[in-house]
């Protein structure tokens, strides 16, 4: 099958293992197929030996966190991220369709402020503990309310996207205050940009990211 992956960037991963103590998921298992070079190996099946898209190569792939950190220690540069995102979006259109559910909420975070008023209700239900959140990966205490991001001038964008300004507005805040410490004014991006598209592109929703990446850039005049 192929799987939508440059033949050359594939090739390019010698198995030599510096990437090893760099990934978090093998750091934690110890298994190959959870590696940077196992994953790589068994995409390399798929697309030049024709061997299926099992459960074990889905697997591996979707337990993969996507922080790169093994480009930065691979001596032969291997694209690993191109590799990764390529292969999850051929198999969301191929292989394992994603849920109609997640792409409903997906697409929820292109609409900043549908996305700001569902986590406050969310928080609500949180607090009468209507909502599993332990299960479901929430924070904590996710908040009900959020203080205003006010621009001061226009020498930098503060890109404030989507889950992190409904969740975690103080990070963007004391950004704010550190940049301004430096004698920068700060213009915050809100609701203009709503959404960057990383989130698409780690499920394999390649249209989608790229028409929110296309929003966002636009949304960001200026140098």
């Amino acid at each position: 099958m192929n799987l939508g992956i440059d033949a050359d960037e594939l090739a390019s991963c010698v198995a030599c293992g510096l990437c090893l103590p760099h990934c978090p998921t093998f750091r934690v298992t110890g298994e190959e197929a959870r590696s940077p070079r196992g994953r790589i190996a068994l995409m390399r099946r798929v697309q030049t030996d024709g061997a299926p898209v099992d459960d074990d190569v889905l697997d591996a792939l979707d337990t993969c966190v996507g922080c790169r950190g093994c480009e930065t220690a691979c001596p032969s540069g291997v694209p690993y991220g191109h590799l990764l995102e390529a292969a999850r979006e051929t198999i969301a259109t191929s292989v394992r369709p994603v849920p109609w559910w997640q792409r409903l909420a997906y697409r929820v975070l292109g609409y900043h402020r549908l996305l700001l008023a569902g986590s406050s209700v969310l928080a609500v239900a949180q607090r009468l503990r209507l909502v599993p959140s332990r299960r479901l990966g929430l924070p904590g205490r996710l908040p009900v309310r959020r203080a205003p991001l006010r621009a001061s001038g226009d020498d930098v964008w503060l890109f404030t996207g989507c889950v992190m300004d409904a969740w975690q507005r103080p990070v963007h805040a004391a950004t704010r205050r550190v940049l301004e410490a430096t004698g920068t004014t700060v213009r915050p991006t809100g609701g203009a940009a709503p959404c960057c598209g990383a989130l698409h592109v780690h499920a394999g929703l390649g249209d989608d990211a790229r028409a929110l990446a296309r929003r966002t850039m636009a949304a960001l005049a200026g140098d």
